[in-house]
């Protein structure tokens, strides 16, 4: 079996939760001095490296641009903190494709994020990328995946839109993530549907797909425990809901991360975090025990990172 193109949908966003709580004292806020306010003006970066397996997977995902305070308010302040605008650029990169486009983001209070990226991709030719087919419920487990002809290389545009919205009592946090892709790609004439490795499932063209991500966690000063429901969805006056291209997909499972220090606001070299999720498959076409095992769940491990290239040397 050839292997599967090796890229991954976004597991994980951890990085702007808070710290809360140390280990020893469990998940109870500790006395904490006062937090630095960020600056007015950064050059700001995020990355992020990850890999997964059922199915295999591998991408690396950054960010570099402007990011500025929309409110002069208190760092302490619960809901302006550190409101911001980011306009810059964002990359992903895997060995089946790449990315590269421009992102703008905007935070109005702590509890809510917009964010809208357009990105040219372009597809290598490789680990059978990209496959597309003239129907929208054609086969396309694993194996029918690797006995078919390698796609050619290929390319066009991805549109994608999202917001976060989260709430923090205590130690705990819930957050939902919400993102919708559109992909307007040069397909072979007549295929309207290909095979998206980055969201595993049968993708329309010139259509959009839904993602949400619930999230709640139990935050420490290093520690973030707690589970991820994931679900997908095709959607489009011209995609069929009972096709395999309309089709919902469900996972849930624990995530755990560690998040290794926390210069505060400003820093080069910020918020190293390495993080693991585990997801079974609870509706998915092929792999909720239809061809593997629903007991073989997602498993994903990356490390993440941000930093302020303007700011001070501290943490490196």
């Amino acid at each position: 079996m050839t292997p599967r193109p090796l890229s991954l949908a976004l597991p994980l966003a951890l990085l702007s939760a808070p710290a809360a709580a140390s280990p020893e004292r469990g998940l109870s806020p500790p006395p904490a001095a006062a937090p630095a306010a960020p600056p007015d003006h950064r050059l700001f970066y995020t990355s992020a490296t990850f890999a997964r397996v059922n199915p295999l997977g591998l991408i690396s995902v950054s960010t570099l641009g402007w990011r500025g305070r929309l409110v002069d308010a208190p760092a302490s302040s619960t809901l302006f903190g550190d409101t911001y605008a980011f306009v810059g650029a964002s990359a992903r990169l895997s060995p089946a494709f790449g990315r590269l486009g421009v992102h703008a983001e905007v935070s109005p209070i702590a509890l809510l994020k917009l964010w809208t990226a357009a990105e040219a991709v372009g597809y290598f030719g490789t680990f059978d990328q990209i496959t597309s087919f003239s129907t929208q419920s054609p086969g396309y487990d694993d194996d029918t995946l690797g006995a078919l002809a390698a796609g050619a290389a290929t390319g066009g545009w991805v549109l994608t839109s999202g917001a976060v919205l989260q709430a923090k009592a205590g130690p705990v946090v819930a957050r939902s993530t919400f993102q919708a892709t559109r992909y307007d790609l040069r397909l072979p004439a007549g295929d309207i549907t290909f095979y998206d490795q980055y969201w595993d499932r049968l993708a329309p063209n010139q259509q959009w797909m839904f993602l949400n991500d619930l999230d709640v966690m139990g935050m420490g000063e290093h520690l973030r425990l707690g589970a991820r429901w994931t679900w997908t969805d095709g959607a489009g006056a011209e995609v069929d809901p009972d096709s395999l291209a309309g089709m919902g997909h469900h996972r849930v499972g624990p995530l755990f991360a560690w998040q290794l220090k926390d210069e505060g606001p400003g820093s080069r070299f910020d918020k190293p975090t390495i993080f693991a999720l585990a997801q079974w498959w609870l509706a998915h076409p092929y792999r909720a025990g239809q061809e593997s095992s629903q007991g073989m769940p997602l498993v994903a491990l990356g490390f993440a990172f941000q930093g302020d290239l303007l700011g001070p040397k501290r943490g490196g």
